[in-house]
């Protein structure tokens, strides 16, 4: 996929690794409101907890595979770019909704997730090899 650009591979396997990396140490400490397992209340803990089970570890392996340019890591990276999607619109959800348990400051790393992910799909949708064949 990214045989022409090797920027491209290597920045989107550090813009993976790095979001892995913050979902892990984020998310421990659910978004600034204390240790996540010190939490009572369910919906202050379960995004977070979805961060830590599942988003780090889909991000850290994507980087991975995109550092060592296997194909693998283009359908990871695709998959976890839709949880990244998927994430920040229950973000912008809480956020919006009255009585929101998260601050308003939250609402950059959707952002960036959102730029992320959407970036991702377009190179791998413009690098595709099956739409030359055509």
């Amino acid at each position: 996929m990214f045989s022409r650009s090797r920027i491209a591979n290597s920045l989107f396997a550090w813009l993976f690794f790095t979001t892995g990396v913050f979902s892990i140490v984020g998310s421990l400490f659910s978004w600034g409101e204390g240790w996540l397992f010190d939490q009572f209340n369910l919906s202050s803990g379960l995004i977070p907890l979805g961060d830590l089970i599942l988003t780090a570890p889909l991000s850290l392996i994507a980087a991975y595979g995109l550092w060592c340019k296997k194909v693998w890591g283009i359908y990871t990276g695709l998959l976890t770019s839709g949880i990244y999607s998927f994430g920040s619109v229950l973000v912008f959800i809480s956020v919006i909704w009255k009585g929101s348990p998260y601050p308003v400051q939250l609402i950059i790393p959707p952002v960036v997730g959102c730029v992320i992910s959407i970036s991702f799909f377009i190179v791998v949708v413009k690098n595709n090899p099956s739409k030359k064949q055509q």
